[in-house]
């Protein structure tokens, strides 16, 4: 009997053996079929129809067992599809929506997702342009993402072909912050006394996707200090550890999209927010985070298609904030949950005025162990104290709850005579 057990037992493992083996074959194997290249049969030319059917074909390739779990999903959808006609020949555009069998980065990449808040699920984007091959087929001939077939729209191409750069003058009120000087970005440590050049830094970090040179750096966009010093460099972040006399560029994210950035540094790794991609006038951003500054992982997002942050902040313990207009949400486990933070009205200053003037959320920044917001008026303001536009401070001693401090003046730069 021990002996029948023993040989049954053998087979069972033996099989399981050959199964794995088998499988790990077939995994091997697997190849993702490339988009560019796809056709579909049709009797009329009706690229909406079209497209949908060849979507819910295309994405059944990653479904099952002999799928490995780099490409494996359960379930795709399209959640909305719109014909683009801004050039000669229409464009199809794509966004949609993905349930994966198994989260990580590498499915990720290989199928260019967008993480959102609920686990196992994230978006995509695409554009697509459909060729009649004149025998009832149709071939996608070009596969492009949103902000690719938006730099080919002549909206963009005319703004490209009138770009414009304006200068300003130092920051005086930060003893270490940059300062750009015929197209050269610097930094100081000793409130000017002398000045580090970032190395390629004006092409790198200014340049905006126009071909125009941004050179007023949003706050929480870059990190001046003597232990470190960084900038967000497009799809990278380029930084020094030893007050600039070495620099160093790190890859976060192939392809962001030059749109406002932000990043942190925290005690547990870097922070940094940019966009990812671009659709229809909209930056759509990503958080992405490293402890080595050379492998850099996405955080979940507080709302699916993040899009159009006016802040982003990381506080040395870890806690993350976005913000959206006057929308203030926090995080304090690292993307896993979110929950929104309510400043209230600067009410010493709205009744005097009748309104609140007060409603977006431009910066944070920590002092001394207390986070403070600073909310202004948006690109719409025009409530003004003493010559500049006005600007409520806030600050918080437990990261949640926020209380009004005083009102402050833009303390935006002069522009350059």
């Amino acid at each position: 009997m021990k002996k029948k057990i023993l040989l049954s037992a053998a087979g069972f493992l033996a099989v399981t053996l050959l199964a794995a083996g088998f499988r790990e074959v077939v995994w091997y194997r697997f190849e993702m079929r490339p988009v560019v290249g796809e056709t579909v049969t049709s009797s009329m030319y009706d690229l909406e129809e079209m497209s949908w059917r060849w979507f819910s074909s295309y994405f059944e390739q990653f479904k099952g067992w002999s799928v490995p779990y780099d490409y494996r999903i359960t379930d795709a959808r399209i959640d909305n599809m719109e014909v683009l006609t801004d050039l000669e020949t229409p464009y199809v555009q794509l966004d949609y929506t993905i349930h994966v069998a198994s989260a990580n980065d590498r499915i990720v990449q290989n199928l260019e997702l967008i993480g959102t808040d609920t686990r196992r699920v994230y978006t995509g984007q695409m554009v697509i342009r459909w060729e009649d091959n004149g025998d009832n087929t149709y071939t996608i001939a070009e596969k492009l993402r949103p902000v690719q077939y938006q730099i080919m729209t002549p909206e963009f191409r005319e703004e490209q072909n009138t770009p414009q750069t304006e200068h300003y003058l130092m920051r005086t009120d930060e003893p270490m912050t940059y300062y750009i000087e015929n197209e050269v970005l610097y930094v100081t440590y000793d409130s000017g006394e002398n000045f580090v050049e970032v190395p390629d830094g004006y092409e790198k970090v200014c340049v905006q996707a126009n071909g125009a040179y941004n050179e007023l750096l949003a706050y929480n966009s870059y990190i001046v200090t003597e232990e470190f010093t960084a900038f967000v460099a497009g799809d990278s972040l380029l930084y020094s550890t030893d007050m600039g006399e070495t620099w160093t560029e790190s890859l976060i994210y192939q392809g962001a999209h030059r749109a406002n950035a932000y990043v942190s540094m925290t005690d547990n790794g870097c922070y940094v927010t940019l966009a990812v991609d671009r659709s229809l006038g909209s930056d759509y951003y990503q958080t992405f985070c490293s402890q080595d500054l050379e492998t850099w992982t996405a955080v979940q997002s507080p709302e699916m298609g993040w899009s159009n942050l006016t802040c982003s902040f990381w506080t040395k313990d870890g806690k993350g904030y976005y913000a959206k207009g006057e929308s203030l949400s926090m995080t304090e486990d690292n993307g896993a949950s979110f929950q929104e933070i309510v400043i209230p009205e600067a009410v010493e200053v709205t009744a005097g005025l009748g309104f609140n003037p007060f409603d977006t959320v431009e910066r944070m920044y920590e002092e001394d162990g207390i986070l403070y917001a600073v909310v202004g008026q948006g690109d719409d303001g025009d409530y003004v104290k003493d010559g500049k536009l006005a600007e409520a401070l806030y600050q918080s001693q437990d990261g949640k709850t926020f209380t009004f401090v005083e009102e402050i003046a833009d303390d935006t730069p002069d522009q350059a005579g």
